[in-house]
């Protein structure tokens, strides 16, 4: 179990501190219990109350047992029992932040502020392992983090009890696990054998690889779902091989606003993805077009799906200068991942609009999670999972080298393989460099850097 301690001398601010720890770890998606020392007698309950009586007549432990909580009052009758016998009765969690408890044998942060009258603690206790305070302080042998900077103190513990691998992870783009996602908007569900054009999974760690593979996308969420709860305490970049976001002005049209998830969500709330792959993503699409007037931008190639709203054939058929929306976005008319294609394009080879219908919910619902943060549409500091638009088709020449009969399976796997050893040299920062508009549009991440990622894999 990880424990690490809070401490100082009275009125240095560690009740506070504790307080702004647990919401922030909390917040990243990690378990905290706490455990706070008292140099006086403790008693919750009352005189002439059930449980007192209980006590009174020589019960050992009383539980008071509610319908949101319970407490476990115990009658020790004797020594003060140690933290080690504390922490022995607690639940299993991530982490516990002990408050108090000075001389005992972990590691320690101790909070110093002049106000409490008291000299620094560290210089005599080798258990502490850094001072927060808002004084400068002269030169010492620890760490001097800012008090009032919470984001870094909770940085600092993480990573000293291993639930991160350094405390400036996120600034150098460091990350313990690669997932690459090849997704499909396949309307019924892929063979049982596997095969082109389904659901593939990559995964890279550095103690090994794997590929996993998925017949529905509610099967894929799941076990999207369970290996990032199984990968907790460790820093996961998990890409998506579909645009996250729309050329600029679209969100805005359909939903009064350009934040991209706002437009998750809009997408979420109407689309119906059945667990075995039947959904309405091409009447979405329909609806959607009937939003603009004159027609909208979204089109198939296949004859038999078209329908009112929903044309067939773009040539001739779909106005972008009169919708006043491009055709492609920035990162497409850039040309750096290859030869683009429409978003707003439903079927046919390569299209792309159809798996961005229904994999856009799966983004918006993981969004909702405290830890995690979607690239460039969000800061990526401080979240222990990072969601991007990947674009697998970069290591084409990789993927033909490997030999393996199923593309998409090759390329999930050494995609992730190459995102990881950069990511380990400190190389992905320059893939994060990217242009203000994609923070509205979306971005690839490795677009312009295939002579980064193949090298990478050598």
């Amino acid at each position: 179990m990880r424990v690490y301690g809070v401490i100082g001398w009275k009125n240095s601010g560690k009740t506070s501190l504790m307080e702004r720890l647990v919401a922030e770890i909390t917040r990243r998606g990690f378990t905290v219990s706490t455990v706070k020392h008292v140099h006086h007698d403790v008693d919750l309950d009352q005189p002439g109350k059930d449980s007192h009586r209980h006590r009174a007549a020589g019960a050992s432990e009383v539980v008071l047992a509610s319908a949101h909580r319970f407490a476990l009052m115990r009658e020790h009758r004797g020594p003060e029992p140690d933290l080690a016998e504390v922490l022995s009765r607690m639940a299993p969690v991530d982490l516990i932040l002990v408050e108090g408890y000075k001389r005992d044998a972990h590691a320690k942060i101790e909070v110093f502020r002049h106000e409490a009258g008291h000299d620094l603690i560290q210089p005599g206790d080798p258990l502490v392992r850094a001072v927060a305070t808002d004084l400068v302080l002269d030169p010492l042998p620890v760490p001097v983090l800012d008090l009032n900077n919470t984001t870094q103190i909770a940085d600092f513990i993480l990573h000293e009890v291993g639930l991160l691998s350094k405390p400036d992870d996120v600034d150098r783009h460091l990350f313990d696990t690669v997932v690459v996602v090849d997704w499909s908007a396949a309307s019924s569900p892929t063979p049982k054998e596997p095969s082109p054009n389904s659901i593939w999974i990559g995964i890279a760690r550095q103690s090994g690889e794997e590929i996993l593979y998925c017949r529905t996308r509610a099967e894929a969420e799941a076990v999207l779902y369970d290996l990032l709860n199984r990968e907790k305490g460790r820093r996961v970049l998990l890409g998506f091989d579909f645009p996250m976001g729309f050329p600029a002005g679209f969100g805005k049209r359909l939903t009064g606003s350009d934040d991209a998830v706002i437009l998750w969500n809009w997408l979420n709330e109407r689309l119906d993805d059945c667990p075995d792959n039947k959904n309405n993503r091409l009447d979405l699409a329909a609806s959607i077009n009937r939003h603009f007037s004159g027609g909208g931008p979204f089109w198939v190639v296949n004859r038999g799906l078209a329908r009112a709203d929903l044309p067939f054939g773009k040539l001739g058929k779909v106005d972008f200068a009169a919708l006043q929306l491009a055709e492609f976005r920035e990162i497409e008319r850039s040309r750096l991942a290859g030869n683009p294609k429409s978003v707003w394009q439903l079927t046919g080879p390569g299209s792309v609009g159809s798996q961005t219908l229904t994999g856009l919910p799966v983004i918006a619902r993981l969004a909702r999670r405290p830890e995690v943060a979607v690239w460039p549409f969000q800061p990526v500091a401080h979240h222990s999972i990072v969601v991007a638009e990947v674009y697998p088709s970069l290591l084409a020449n990789a993927v033909e080298q490997f030999g393996d009969q199923i593309k998409d399976r090759a390329q999930v796997l050494l995609l992730a393989r190459a995102l990881l050893r950069l990511s380990r040299t400190g190389g992905l920062t320059p893939l994060f460099d990217v242009p203000a508009m994609a923070s509205i549009e979306g971005w690839i991440l490795g677009a312009g850097h295939r002579d980064t990622l193949e090298n990478a894999l050598i």
